[in-house]
């Protein structure tokens, strides 16, 4: 019988190997050598909490849609910097932190690329997971119930947005987090939608019947809707071809302290996105409000106004109509002329927050299987 290997052998010099015997039928068992051990290594830990797809009930998944160039990628990459500036508007603040190397670095790149770099990020290739932790400042509780620190775990999958078409080999997956998740930041771009190849009904219904479908398989549908909360970001407010007609048509309004920013106010902002599409953009986007209704609850939807890079600010650090465009060509690339001062990217991810915590707390579907 042929010898196995020792795994007491050394590679030269020291005692002979110790042997086993095997029984060759017959006669005196015949000696054979013990195989090599695997070389010594450090154990690898059970994967963390970090890892998305996790079920701690701090943990709150979020599904990221829009259609090509809807600037979902350079959404994430605000996140950080719209953390660090929310004190300036608001008591208290927001820090973000990544529960994976990957997501820290992609904060980091992020952040630079729009600080340092002036630059907006590549464009997302298929679907990528990222998991960030947040904690923000402590809320007063009403009506007798005790103050509350929102620390959570956000789960988002950034995905380009041709994986929202029906042919795509990748949907599958994205449908599968989007059934699994407990909130929809959906980024409706009204300059995309005005060309066919980035059309927003094109990649929002094909994905909007699998997700009603797959969600009514799982039992979960709500009186035939969806349950998920929904933020609706209207997109690039800052564009010229979207600004300028919002504040000619009065929806916009200014701050009269600090950077006299523009805005449009929150108790108007589902009415502004009614007026982009019965007014502003057409069919196709009336298209898209009517799947959004029809889809998902009409009181779990919320709107905003936003824009991931914000107005080109003049010296004083003071709004200027004269003078607010960020973006500029430089060598055929968009460039940002001044550092991003974000409008609402971070307020629809504290709202979904705040809306799925009441649900917890009561009980309700968020009490079940998505807990």
């Amino acid at each position: 019988m042929p010898d196995l290997y020792d795994p007491n052998k050394k590679e030269s010099g020291g005692p002979e190997p110790a042997l086993v015997t095997a029984s060759t039928g017959a006669g005196a068992p015949e000696p054979v050598p013990i195989p090599d051990a695997v070389p010594v290594s450090e154990p690898v830990p059970v994967p963390s909490a970090g890892q998305v797809n996790g079920n701690a009930p701090d943990r709150i998944r979020i599904g990221l849609w829009g259609a090509p160039r809807s600037g979902k990628t350079t959404y994430l990459a605000a996140l950080q910097i719209a953390a660090m500036q929310y004190q300036r508007h608001n008591a208290g603040s927001w820090s973000i932190t990544g529960m994976t190397q990957e997501a820290n670095a992609f904060l980091a790149q992020g952040t630079d690329l729009l600080t340092r770099q002036r630059a907006f990020p590549e464009a997302t290739m298929g679907v990528q997971g990222l998991a960030w932790a947040l904690q923000g400042p402590e809320e007063k509780g009403k009506l007798g119930f005790r103050n509350r620190r929102p620390n959570f775990v956000l789960e988002i999958q950034d995905a380009a947005g041709e994986v929202f078409r029906h042919d795509h080999p990748q949907q599958a997956q994205l449908v599968g987090h989007l059934a699994r998740s407990h909130g929809v930041i959906y980024l409706f771009d009204p300059v995309g939608d005005a060309e066919e190849a980035t059309e927003s009904f094109t990649y929002l219904q094909a994905t909007l019947t699998q997700l009603a479908a797959r969600v009514r398989d799982r039992g979960e549908l709500v009186d035939g809707m969806l349950p998920h909360h929904v933020s609706v970001c209207i997109a690039k407010f800052d564009h010229p071809d979207i600004f300028r007609p919002a504040a000619e048509a009065g929806w916009v309004t200014q701050d009269m302290v600090g950077s006299r920013l523009p805005r449009v106010p929150r108790e108007q902002s589902e009415n502004f996105f009614q007026w982009m599409c019965n007014e502003f953009r057409g069919s196709n986007a009336r298209l898209v409000r009517d799947a959004l209704y029809s889809h998902f609850d009409p009181r779990r939807i919320s709107f905003y106004a936003a824009s991931a890079v914000g107005f080109r600010l003049n010296p004083q650090q003071v709004f200027d109509y004269n003078d607010y465009v960020q973006p500029v060509e430089v060598g055929g690339k968009p460039h940002i002329r001044t550092s991003p001062v974000p409008i609402n990217v971070l307020e629809p991810l504290i709202d979904l927050e705040s809306r799925i915590h009441r649900d917890r707390g009561r009980g309700g579907w968020l009490g079940g299987k998505r807990k």
